[in-house]
């Protein structure tokens, strides 16, 4: 690798990246907030994007309660969140969390650290937590947007 990718370096792109994002594609303001964890017991649809290579592997997590991730994909498709159905959510939810990890791969491949990324997927539900597995750092980023919660978990390991 030309450069040593560290957690911290991440974080402070995907902080980045994520308020670009959100203003670019869905013209919303996502502002970063202090930590505070998804409530596990809201209803929720959460993104998923995971990332592999030679010297990093890891998946990054976007989570948004249902009402608000209902309003992302209104935005996105131009719609009222009326007219889309869970379908029309996911598809949004999946390409968002697609956007954002892309641009990740796109740092970490710029840093050296060559990786590919996968399909997204979803997972809808109230009660679930994901666990990294052991030798993996997790970190939560945290925006607020139009009095909404975000959360970006990402899971990372550096071999």
């Amino acid at each position: 690798m030309s450069q040593i990718i560290q957690v911290p370096n991440i974080c402070e792109f995907m902080n980045r990246h994520l308020m670009d994002v959100f203003e670019t594609m869905l013209s919303m303001k996502a502002v970063p907030a202090a930590y505070a964890a998804m409530p596990h017991t809201e209803e929720r649809v959460t993104g998923s994007v995971a990332f592999a290579g030679d010297h990093i592997n890891g998946a990054v997590y976007l989570h948004l309660t249902t009402p608000f991730a209902n309003q992302v994909a209104a935005a996105m498709l131009g719609l009222s969140p009326e007219d889309l159905g869970e379908a029309e959510v996911n598809d949004v939810v999946g390409e968002v969390t697609n956007m954002l990890t892309g641009g990740l791969k796109s740092w970490l491949c710029d840093s050296g650290a060559e990786c590919a990324v996968s399909t997204p997927a979803i997972i809808r539900g109230s009660a679930f937590v994901i666990e990294p597995t052991p030798g993996v750092e997790r970190e939560w980023l945290v925006f607020n947007c139009d009095r909404n919660r975000i959360a970006v978990e990402i899971h990372v390991k550096v071999c």
